[in-house]
């Protein structure tokens, strides 16, 4: 490699200039302690840094609250004690040369109700998710201010630790599932038409983007085809992307497909194959 692969150009964000446009996007190693990014969950990204990454996004997803359950070790940023932890993973990295962001979202129906504290499942609708099969039952007025205000909460917890920015999982979870007639079975003002099914997740992101510093980054991660029957089509995805960067969102994380089951998850994360031999 020479100096002038574009790989090892830096990139900027807003004000954030990171060093390369290498990024270890976000993903969720099950190494946090009691939903905490302790030592090993540190660990593991300080040595992403010295690696020489330009970035890396921790959180895959990190819970906004606790009535979303953490189905696969997440983190819990509903908890003040994450606050420290995060500001000693952000400091080491940083001594490295990288940045470091982190994924915030609420599961909606892709958990369990029996895991945790053993909250019910909630999403936009009464319905099931195939791949982890919990009854979620649909978001009241109430259900959806509250998870509005854990989702500021916790941006304001990154804030205070010291993070480059934050993104908004807008994929397969709670926020999305308003999006998406695949999910969307509302008669109220946030079903139906395009904008009535925006309308939420919007509102989401302004309440966000109202309480973090104005140079802070807010990302979102999204798919732009669903390819499944009633769901959103590239050309509704690339509008609905034009109306959360009109909100406020700084970049975009672009990806396809849907993960409401496992058929559908294996063709955006291939299982490892393995070649079996005779004896």
């Amino acid at each position: 490699m020479t100096a002038e692969d574009p790989l090892f150009t830096s990139f900027s964000i807003k004000s954030l200039k990171l060093r390369n446009r290498i990024v270890s996007t976000s993903h969720e190693p099950a190494y946090s302690e009691e939903g905490l990014a302790k030592d090993r969950y540190r660990a593991y990204h300080v040595e992403k840094a010295k690696g020489g990454v330009g970035l890396t996004m921790i959180g895959g997803s990190a819970v906004v609250s606790q009535t979303s359950a953490p189905a696969f070790g997440n983190l819990q940023l509903w908890k003040d004690e994450s606050v420290p932890w995060l500001k000693l993973l952000t400091s080491e990295v940083h001594e490295h040369g990288a940045k470091v962001m982190i994924q915030l979202s609420h599961l909606g129906h892709r958990t369990s109700n029996y895991k945790a504290d053993w909250f019910p499942a909630v999403s936009v609708s009464a319905v099931r998710e195939r791949a982890h099969r919990a009854f979620a039952k649909a978001a009241e007025p109430w259900d959806m201010e509250q998870i509005k205000q854990d989702y500021v909460a916790a941006a304001q917890r990154c804030v205070e630790s010291g993070l480059d920015g934050i993104e908004l999982m807008l994929y397969g979870h709670f926020l999305d599932s308003f999006m998406t007639p695949f999910w969307n079975k509302r008669t109220d003002e946030f079903g139906g038409t395009f904008e009535n099914r925006m309308r939420y997740p919007l509102s989401v992101i302004k309440a966000i983007r109202d309480a973090v510093p104005e140079d802070f980054i807010v990302g979102a991660r999204l798919s732009f085809n669903e390819h499944r029957a009633n769901g959103l089509s590239y050309a509704d995805l690339l509008e609905a992307a034009k109306a959360v960067i009109g909100e406020g969102i700084d970049f975009v994380s672009a990806l396809e497909g849907s993960i409401d089951s496992d058929g559908r998850l294996t063709r955006i994360i291939p299982q490892q194959r393995r070649r079996m031999l005779q004896s």
